[in-house]
């Protein structure tokens, strides 16, 4: 247990320190706050503050825990410069620090941080240190998004065609005309980047060897193509930053949980949408595919549809299963092949 907790509150500019001392589990001194530039000389001076505060109190550099929220790229950089230096660092999620914090009235910067250094003292006993990804990976991400923000950008391209294309006419001024031609030229060149990244996403995948594995059996399902099967290595991190098909359903809001209250509260839990929706359209794209193209898979979606199920209830399970098929290829090493599941449930019980 570190004695010495750090809460860092991030923002794009600058970011605050609080920095308490453990005596136990019940008291908490905080020894000192300051804020520094969300840049390499503000982690340096971090780092100079922190031993400055610690040296009185005869800590070292590895009684000290630093902790902060995730706040997507903002915090990224120093989290990567504190763990090169070989400290330990807690990266965790923004909302389950502001809820295990009760009541609260009012925040500022100052306040952020000090809740965060509390939550960190309280609750070592979750504590999952960061450790960044591998270099391929955020290279797989990087790509995944670019070729996102591309595809978007053809879809509004897309659109401006569709509606002028009706305006536009023989008789239609130059001006009018030379738009078309531009919007025209415009959606090729997007569909030429696109497919370079596409290209560029395959050989990042084929420059590791386990990762190539991967992606041969994930790719072996029908209905599953190279931008789901990237985006599902990519966002669990070749399978090991989410281990399990049940993690990964929960993460991408592919599981449904209940608000349930003596007889007469039944309902769906309102935090149901707190989930990685970009994932969960790249799957809801893998179970629509599958379910047309997967003949095991299809049977299944039929069966559920003949017994009354909603269609967005049978997509949602066809993600599911699919998950769970995907991580049993990965962990058994294998292609797909028909009734996969069971034949593999069979082995495990004759083992």
């Amino acid at each position: 247990m570190k004695n010495i907790c750090i809460g860092i509150d991030i923002s794009k500019e600058t970011f605050d320190v609080t920095l308490i001392f453990v005596k136990n589990m019940a008291e908490f001194n905080s020894c000192g706050y300051s804020q520094f530039d969300n840049a390499p000389h503000g982690f340096r001076s971090l780092v100079a503050w922190v031993r400055k505060i610690i040296k009185p109190l005869r800590g070292t550099m590895d009684d000290c825990l630093f902790c902060m929220e995730t706040t997507g790229g903002y915090d990224l950089r120093l989290c990567n410069y504190l763990y090169e230096h070989k400290f330990h660092v807690w990266r965790e999620s923004a909302l389950q620090i502001r809820r295990s914090s009760g009541f609260r009235r009012g925040k500022n910067d100052k306040a952020d941080s000090l809740n965060i250094a509390n939550y960190a003292a309280k609750n070592q006993d979750q504590l999952q240190e960061y450790e960044p990804d591998s270099e391929k990976i955020k290279d797989l991400k990087e790509l995944v998004r670019y070729r996102d923000e591309l595809v978007n950008r053809r879809r509004q391209c897309m659109t401006r065609i569709k509606a002028k294309g009706d305006t536009v006419t023989d008789n239609s001024s130059s001006v009018y005309k030379f738009i078309q031609k531009q919007m025209h030229k415009e959606e090729k060149e997007l569909d030429d980047i696109i497919d370079a990244v596409e290209k560029k996403i395959s050989e990042v995948i084929a420059s590791d060897k386990t990762m190539q594995r991967h992606y041969d059996h994930i790719t072996s399902i029908k209905g599953v193509s190279l931008v789901n099967a990237s985006a599902i290595i990519a966002f669990s991190g070749d399978f090991k930053n989410i281990r399990t098909a049940n993690k990964m359903a929960c993460y991408c809001g592919a599981v449904t949980f209940y608000d349930d209250s003596g007889t007469s509260v039944h309902k769906k839990d309102p935090n149901k949408n707190i989930c990685c929706k970009k994932l969960k359209s790249y799957l809801s794209m893998a179970a629509r595919c599958a379910m047309r193209d997967n003949p095991e898979l299809k049977s299944y979606a039929d069966r559920m549809l003949a017994k009354g199920k909603l269609k967005k209830i049978v997509a949602n399970n066809v993600i599911n299963k699919l998950l769970h098929i995907i991580y049993s290829l990965v962990l058994h090493d294998c292609d797909y092949e028909p009734e996969h599941e069971k034949k593999r449930m069979k082995e495990i019980k004759a083992a």
